[in-house]
């Protein structure tokens, strides 16, 4: 048994493992998953949430290397930080979700005034690190009208732009395909919208009014109008 194991594992992913290792496994010592919880994007379901967590990662979240890593723990990991509280936990809601894992709670930084939630995975990082890779991201985004629907909800609470009536007309990003993808995607779901169109241009000084600071745009940001926003909260709630 031990041996045709180490064979298969090895014939499929190139690793040599001992035979103690799988021992260890077998009685629950160890874990061959080392915290990834989901050991690779072959495992990887499409689902609501997943496409939730997408769309917050091509937004406002992020990922990246730890500077300090625990022996057996992830090195890498998928975050995301906001003054919305419910939108944070939203996203570790479905963090949680997607990767088998009890509830994740927020915390607070009072340096910077906004909640954040981060975890380590390394499945989930492969997948949705920079650059953005469209069509590796498709199977998951584009899975049901339900998914698209997740995916466009969150990207718009993300990179939307809120009207005096709480409406979301512009989504705005500086990846121009990303936001042509966008535009497809909405059309599945019979939303008309226009664009992209140049917004900002690189080295522009943009005044931020929630933080009274000023930074440059290292680069052309662009922007799509949406003629009815709420056709997508209804399709995500059908």
């Amino acid at each position: 048994m031990y041996r045709g194991i180490i064979g298969e594992v090895w014939r499929r992913y190139g690793a040599r493992i001992s035979k103690s290792h799988i021992s260890y496994w077998l009685r629950g010592i160890h874990s061959p998953y080392n915290g990834r919880r989901i050991p690779s994007l072959e495992l990887l379901k499409p689902s609501e949430e997943l496409a939730y967590v997408i769309g917050v990662k091509v937004g406002d979240g992020y990922v990246g290397k730890k500077n300090r890593v625990r022996k057996g723990y992830n090195d890498v990991m998928i975050g995301l930080e906001a003054k919305d509280r419910e939108f944070v936990e939203e996203f570790a809601r479905c963090l949680a979700k997607v990767l088998g894992r009890k509830q994740i709670g927020p915390r607070f930084r009072d340096g910077v005034g906004k909640y954040v939630v981060e975890v380590g995975s390394k499945t989930l990082y492969e997948l949705l690190r920079k650059p953005v890779d469209l069509d590796r991201l498709k199977k998951y985004i584009e899975h049901c009208e339900r998914c698209v629907a997740a995916f466009l909800m969150d990207f718009a609470d993300s990179e939307g732009s809120v009207d005096k009536n709480g409406k979301i007309n512009y989504l705005y990003n500086t990846n121009i395909e990303l936001l042509r993808y966008v535009i497809v995607l909405l059309k599945r779901l019979d939303v008309e919208s226009t664009g992209p169109k140049l917004n900002t241009r690189r080295g522009t000084i943009i005044h931020d009014p929630r933080t009274g600071k000023k930074y440059v745009a290292n680069k052309d940001c662009y922007r799509i109008y949406i003629y009815d926003p709420e056709a997508v909260s209804a399709s995500t709630n059908t």
